[in-house]
């Protein structure tokens, strides 16, 4: 059956706007066969029978249209009903329209929030559709639906989640470099540009594909990336088709949706387990990044309210063509670096706009990503907090840890500096860490050690006091606390 006006307003997507029946509380029950948008007063002609008009009041706005009229021609229409956001075009219904839909019975709702009207339309139309099934005519049916969503803009996400809905089956829409823009189903993207440059109905895991992008501008094609079941294969290919033209009817820019799928990466990463690297990984090649060898991390905060994003990105462009810069949050930007970014960092930074902070950590292996990426954006942050002002830190000892990684020298360095840390009960030992981490990251100023600890003044001191008498050292002295800061990198890597 074919959904009613009220499966219509059950939708999440409309109860988003608070919807409030003003009129034709009893006709809630008929069918809707399609949904549309109209700001016309008199849409004769311009809709199919059943269908569920949208609009944000243009034709009840103007004092010219008279309710009780523009109620019967969307009847004569072929209207079920209408739905009106209140808002700035229209702050309330008149009450002339209220009366003339309550007089004729005719389903009047307003919309007392404002709402995507392309989400209901998309959201409407998928039940439409599949209630008219893909038996004769099917085809057609499923390639206006299509249209439409490309008709109200939908994003192009919402395509390619519609198709791997219908067809039942992952898909995957990429770039001509076989990067992964979007997905949906969770497609298997293992060593995925090797087996998309075999792809095809006719290579070794039979997949459909279809290009997208103008005739004469082709920038990717979607993938089904599994071997379409018996007696399925034509229909697995109109709806490819269809949902190909869509894709390319929205005219996407595929190096913004490429973006979008490395911030979506980063925010992953930045959440992850240890558990959670591998597949991450795979993710990562599949949207063109190098997981091969060490990378490290640079960390960009503006201090102010500006956004240097397309600053920066030319910048790392200009000095570092193989980076990556992805973002991290509101005007907050990090660049994944091949290798070690320190010094990197010694070229770039100069480059960078004024109104920065910036820190680095790594290099290391993609499996440490998630460490490197909070390390270095808590190093920016707090560096933000000074308002920019003074060196940047790029903590180059990590990159050290990393690469003499279990060298017996450096391993007995760290134990001979922070052996006396073993005699002390576990609560303390892990409270003396605690406070050694916040020393040597506050660079020795022992206020904002206090901040980091959520102590007073006082008692930061106390504990560095005990502290420096326990493990020997003058921990006022930067030779000292860089000493310091190397044993607990070698200690923090044997202990992870």
């Amino acid at each position: 059956m074919h959904p009613t006006i009220a499966d219509v307003l059950a939708r999440p997507e409309v109860r988003a706007g608070s919807p409030v029946v003003r009129a034709g509380r009893a006709a809630l029950g008929t069918a809707v066969r399609w949904v549309h948008v109209s700001e016309v007063a008199d849409p004769a002609g311009t809709l199919p029978a059943g269908v569920l008009v949208l609009s944000v009041g243009v034709p009840v706005a103007d004092p010219t249209t008279v309710p009780a009229r523009y109620v019967d021609a969307l009847r004569a229409a072929g209207a079920v009903g209408l739905v009106v956001e209140i808002g700035q075009q229209l702050p309330s219904l008149p009450a002339g329209l209220v009366q003339a839909a309550r007089a004729a019975g005719f389903p009047l709702v307003e919309l007392r929030r404002t709402v995507r009207f392309a989400e209901i339309v998309a959201g409407v139309l998928e039940q439409v559709v599949d209630e008219r099934g893909d038996d004769e005519g099917g085809g057609d049916r499923a390639e206006a639906a299509f249209r439409a969503l490309a008709l109200h803009r939908v994003a192009p996400g919402r395509v390619v989640d519609e198709l791997a809905r219908r067809i039942d089956a992952p898909v995957v829409c990429e770039d001509l470099a076989h990067r992964v823009l979007l997905t949906a189903g969770t497609p298997d993207l293992r060593d995925w540009v090797a087996r998309s440059r075999l792809a095809g109905p006719a290579g070794p895991e039979g997949w459909a594909v279809a290009p997208v992008g103008r005739p004469d501008a082709r920038w990717g094609r979607l993938a089904v990336p599994s071997r379409p079941a018996p007696g399925t294969v034509d229909r697995v290919g109109a709806l490819l088709a269809a949902a190909a033209d869509a894709v390319s009817l929205l005219d996407p820019d595929p190096q913004a949706l490429l973006r979008s799928a490395r911030d979506a990466l980063l925010a992953d990463l930045a959440a992850a387990v240890p558990a959670e690297a591998a597949r991450l990984a795979v993710r990562a090649r599949a949207a063109g990044l190098d997981t091969t060898g060490p990378l490290s991390v640079v960390a960009l905060r503006p201090t102010g309210d500006h956004d240097p994003g397309q600053a920066v990105e030319a910048a790392v462009a200009a000095v570092a063509p193989g980076a990556t810069t992805v973002t991290a949050g509101p005007g907050e930007l990090v660049v994944l670096v091949p290798g070690d970014g320190t010094a990197l960092s010694a070229a770039l930074l100069p480059a960078l706009p004024a109104g920065l902070a910036a820190a680095t950590a790594g290099p290391g292996p993609f499996t440490e990503l998630p460490e490197l990426l909070r390390r270095a954006r808590e190093d920016a942050s707090a560096h933000t907090a000074t308002g920019g002002r003074g060196p940047v830190r790029v903590p180059a000892l990590r990159g050290m840890v990393h690469r003499l990684g279990d060298d017996p020298r450096l391993l007995g360095f760290a134990a001979e500096v922070l052996g006396p840390l073993a005699a002390l009960p576990a609560p303390a030992r892990t409270d003396a860490r605690d406070t050694l981490w916040a020393l040597v990251e506050a660079g020795g100023v022992v206020t904002d050690v206090a901040r980091r600890l959520g102590l007073g003044r006082p008692a930061a001191y106390a504990r560095l006091r005990r502290l420096s008498a326990l493990l020997g050292l003058d921990l006022t002295d930067p030779e000292a606390r860089t000493a310091l800061h190397l044993a607990l990198l070698v200690d923090a890597r044997v202990t992870r």
